[in-house]
């Protein structure tokens, strides 16, 4: 089990664990309780929630804080009694990761203008008491579209979202540019787990498994999964096809070793970790956050386990096409996705 699945299980197993260390510099007098609510309910995900789950646990371990967790469903209804079960116990810092429901979000930062609300997933601006983290996923996707279109034997190449919300379609927009700035002659197979906005999408292997060995069989080689949980099953896919992937907002490599060429990592636990601190500390400033290859926010892995499987020169030309997205040189266009 590696660290962040490891942080990520503790917290999950205990739900609402109290872990007391000496207290860093912190203008709190009393223990803070942070609330954490996901929409669905997979926290030990090995992807999106699970980093954020590694970020309030090092929040615990560095700081006299409790926090409580919620499942939201998939449900409206669900995510509302989950948000208002917060709420109600007067949390002042809560941090949500939904890419639904932001009616219901909106509402309760309207009504609840003494609690400071982190966004992940949803974009809500315009209120003191909101912060929106923004990641560079069309940079970081730019960077796989290239790598897939390099590396691919067969020409085909894949990409499997969980469903087709706008921060899954910023993923494929920027997959896209990368393949074809690579400048290779690939096609690529788009499916989704689900269509629309369903977060179940994030959470049926199975379904997301079936998907991937389909793609395997009509010859792609190399997948992107952006998928959540349901990701596992395609990494498992390309496993037993002998068949290569690419994993998302975790490191992920451990998973299939030299199956994962790399993951591209948001690191939503360094993310949320510098969000909630600068409330503890009373330096908050609200709006959006932007987290990319500028500040660290985004990045590919290291590729541990897949280096000897990837030239030098695509890996130099990787570098050079994220100096040119750092630098802005490469500008995105989605409007066709």
């Amino acid at each position: 089990m590696n660290g962040a699945r490891k942080f990520c299980f503790l917290l999950v197993a205990f739900g609402a664990i109290v872990i007391f260390s000496s207290v860093s510099e912190t203008c709190f007098a009393d223990s803070v309780v942070i609330g954490f609510i996901t929409d669905g309910s997979a926290l030990d995900d090995d992807s999106f929630n699970c980093m954020t789950v590694v970020g309030l646990r090092r929040l615990q371990s560095d700081y006299d804080v409790k926090v409580q967790v919620r499942c939201g469903g998939f449900t409206a209804q669900s995510f509302a009694k989950g948000l208002n079960s917060l709420l109600d116990k007067e949390i002042k810092i809560i941090v949500i990761n939904a890419s639904t429901h932001r009616d219901l979000i909106v509402a309760a930062v309207k009504t609840h203008s003494d609690v400071i609300f982190i966004l992940n997933g949803v974009a809500v601006t315009g209120y003191p008491n909101v912060s929106s983290l923004h990641f560079g996923q069309r940079m970081g996707s730019c960077l796989v579209g290239a790598l897939c279109a390099w590396q691919s034997k067969t020409g085909k190449i894949g990409f499997i979202g969980g469903n087709e919300s706008p921060v899954i379609l910023e993923f494929l927009c920027g997959f896209k540019q990368g393949v074809k700035l690579a400048g290779e002659k690939v096609d690529v197979d788009v499916k989704f787990v689900r269509k629309g906005l369903s977060v179940t999408g994030f959470e049926d292997p199975h379904h997301g498994n079936e998907l991937a060995k389909a793609m395997y069989a009509s010859g792609v080689d190399i997948i992107y999964s952006v998928a959540g949980l349901s990701g596992n099953g395609i990494i498992y896919a390309a496993q037993e096809s002998g068949n290569y992937v690419v994993g998302v907002d975790s490191n992920q490599d451990y998973m299939a070793k030299g199956n994962v060429l790399t993951s591209m990592m948001k690191l939503l636990d360094v993310a949320v970790y510098q969000e909630v601190v600068s409330v503890l500390k009373r330096k908050f400033t609200p709006g959006v956050k932007e987290y990319d290859l500028l500040n660290g926010g985004v990045a590919l892995t290291d590729m541990k386990f897949s280096r000897h499987l990837i030239s030098k020169k695509i890996r130099d030309e990787l570098k050079i096409m994220e100096q040119d997205l750092v630098s802005g040189k490469i500008v995105f266009d989605c409007s066709g996705i």
